[in-house]
């Protein structure tokens, strides 16, 4: 093994000349960097090198390598043992500009146990010029690691040639690598391609351990922001994400004129960990906030999908001035079946209008879903927060099903997850919901809406189409509405308690009644009805709705039971062994009318 130090007067800066080094051999063992007026180090196009140690000593000024060779065979240089340590108090630079044809074609590799080094060593991928396409490729293998250095990765205007390109330049991260503690900026595409970004990728068993990943949102027309990816059984371990919004101001109804959000995606069977997501909204108009999501991309994975693990997910609406939409997670199930396991999940409001705006986590599938694929929300925990502002939109989740085709048996299902819908803090500000739409469930969940402060109304929980309410628990408080008006047909759900809330339920043809395979609890003096009905929608009066089901019915009395009127006839509640129902007898109020 050979051990070099780089000459204070070498005829070139080629690391792969004998004669740059003292003594004259290319160094195998450990390369020492002192003063030199050569400090540009470039690598031989033909050649790989592979060095145990890579040592700056004190009083070493600032050195740049410089990778250039695109595509190669076998690395410009392998970093193979305790790896790179610098004692000279300057920033060392690392700078791979290149193309790739992949991830396993890397300029710069570290193996083994080998390290990056500190907060001092500075590391940067991408395309030869900002014209270019795809990105060079910085490889972590075996057990290697970052350690606490600072990557930037990025990529060009061009659009990278089909299946002989990375989508832009990788640091990437296979076996059992980690992320260490180091930090990585990753930047979008910069010319009209949507699908090219810079990228941070984790295969295998590797974690992103302690490190630090801020993802650049776009800034051209439907350009993509940058990219943190997780493949196989890759985990966020206790990872860093920050996900900034797009800024580029897009036209206003015109599809793909602003940019995307930064982005972190979870594919395979990789994990969340317990890692901290940021994802924030846009900054421009018609551009996307940051957004987190599973199961977006292939590979296809049959037996289950990626997971939030116990991570810590908050989603931003757009404030402060910013005009976009919102940061959000998305379980979409597209090539897996994901889920949010035991993970927490804060969705913010926004201070303008739009739902989009706010912060918001999104399960859906599109139909036909031909690989049965789903989403749940398995065991994790959601807040729903108010609007910021009385213009404002508020933070949700949201349960979706796209397409009439039934397409299999398994929906975007709530699982076993708690959902809390704040109320809003003022008057005419929205507040906190969850949705469930087309086919989805609620399953087995726990379903908590509270009710607003100094006259703002209370959070929600909204059932529509044909969306399935399973055994759910649902918790009522203040004035917390359970709204069941645009279900189609009646609704059934486990458990219903209140202490005060809404239920919200349409009248006639369409009767949406509320039927419980568990108890009615209610902690206060009245269960309280709103009804409504549609124009040529069946409604009668002098006619009795089934409203209400439930197995202890029959232990209360019809004055717990309270609603509005319709057309200034007020409701008459009736139980009937375990079915409360209503009507609204004109004639009786008319006759009370003449006698007053």
């Amino acid at each position: 093994m050979t051990m070099s130090t780089w000459s204070t007067q070498p005829a070139t800066g080629e690391w792969n000349t004998a004669t740059n080094w003292a003594p004259a051999a290319v160094p195998t063992d450990t390369a020492t960097f002192t003063t030199s007026f050569r400090t540009a180090i470039t690598f031989s196009s033909t050649s790989d090198t592979t060095v145990n140690n890579i040592e700056f000593v004190a009083g070493a000024p600032a050195y740049t390598f410089m990778f250039d060779t695109p595509s190669p065979d076998l690395p410009s240089l392998t970093i193979a043992g305790q790896g790179v340590t610098n004692n000279s108090r300057c920033i060392q630079s690392f700078i791979v500009a290149a193309s790739t044809s992949g991830y396993e074609k890397p300029q710069l590799k570290f193996i083994n146990s080998a390290t990056a080094g500190g907060s001092d060593m500075c590391y940067c991928a991408g395309p030869a010029t900002a014209q270019g396409s795809g990105g060079g490729v910085i490889r972590f293998s075996n057990t290697s690691t970052a350690g606490s250095a600072s990557f930037k990765v990025w990529t060009g205007a061009a659009r990278p040639p089909e299946h002989n390109s990375t989508v832009g330049g990788e640091i990437s991260f296979g076996d059992s690598s980690s992320a260490d503690s180091a930090s990585f900026t990753i930047y979008g595409t910069l010319g009209a391609d949507g699908d090219t970004f810079g990228n941070v990728v984790f295969h295998n068993n590797s974690t992103a351990a302690n490190g630090t990943f801020t993802n650049i949102g776009g800034t051209v027309a439907g350009g993509d922001g940058g990219n943190t990816q997780f493949y196989d059984n890759s985990t966020a371990a206790n990872g860093t994400f920050i996900n900034r919004g797009g800024t580029h101001t897009g036209v206003k109804g015109k599809e793909y004129s602003g940019a995307n959000g930064g982005d972190v995606a979870f594919d395979g069977i990789a994990n969340g960990g317990q890692g901290y997501f940021y994802n924030y909204a846009a900054p421009a108009a018609e551009s996307y906030g940051g957004v987190t999501s599973f199961n977006n991309n292939p590979p296809e994975v049959t037996t289950r999908g990626a997971s939030a693990g116990n991570g810590h997910y908050f989603n931003y609406g757009a404030r402060e001035g910013e005009q976009g939409g919102g940061g959000h997670v998305e379980f979409s199930a597209k090539h897996g079946s994901p889920t949010a396991a035991n993970a927490k999940f804060n969705n913010y409001g926004s201070a303008i209008e739009g739902s989009s705006s706010a912060g918001h986590t999104i399960f859906s599938i599109s139909l036909p879903n031909n690989h049965n694929y789903y989403p749940t929300a398995d065991n994790g925990t959601f807040w729903n927060h108010p609007a910021a502002t009385k213009d404002g939109a508020a933070g949700f989740t949201e349960f979706s099903v796209y397409g009439t085709d039934t397409g299999g048996s398994n929906v975007p299902t709530a699982g076993s997850g708690t959902f809390f819908n704040l109320g809003a803090y003022t008057s005419g500000a929205a507040s906190g919901y969850t949705t469930f739409s087309g086919i989805s469930s609620a399953e087995n969940a726990q379903l908590i809406a509270y009710g607003g402060i100094n006259g703002g109304d209370g959070g929600r929980i909204v059932f529509y189409d044909k969306s399935s309410g399973g055994t759910a628990s649902v918790q009522l408080f203040g004035n917390g509405e359970l709204d069941i008006g645009d279900h189609i047909n009646g609704l059934t759900i486990g458990i219903l308690d209140l202490t005060g809330g809404i239920i919200s339920a349409q009248l006639g043809t369409n009767v949406t009644g509320l039927t419980l395979s568990g108890e009615l609890i209610l902690k206060s003096v009245h269960a309280t009805f709103f009804f409504w009905k549609k124009d040529d929608g069946g409604f009668e009066f002098n006619t009795p709705y089934t409203i209400l089901t439930a197995p202890n019915l029959s232990s209360f009395t019809e004055a717990q039971f309270n609603g509005n009127s319709i057309e200034d006839v007020e409701p008459t509640f009736t139980i009937v062994g375990n079915d409360l129902q209503v009507s609204f007898n004109q004639d009786l109020s008319e006759s009370m009318t003449f006698c007053h």
